[in-house]
């Protein structure tokens, strides 16, 4: 448990699950798939955002 947590927290923490949840799994299933070449143009964004957090992380 987080501290401040309490019962009503978790309950919203709940209801905004039962909500979104079915909602990204439609949207995963009725939207196109991106290209090969989207993917590959995005995928280096992250990787190198995540590398730079890293070293960042160690520079303290």
């Amino acid at each position: 448990m987080l501290k401040g947590t309490t019962p009503v927290s978790l309950v919203a923490l709940t209801g905004l699950c039962a909500a979104l949840v079915p909602l990204g799994l439609a949207l995963l299933c009725e939207a196109p798939r991106p290209s090969r070449a989207a993917v590959l143009r995005w995928v280096p964004l992250p990787l190198v955002t995540l590398g730079l957090m890293v070293l960042l992380g160690q520079a303290g």
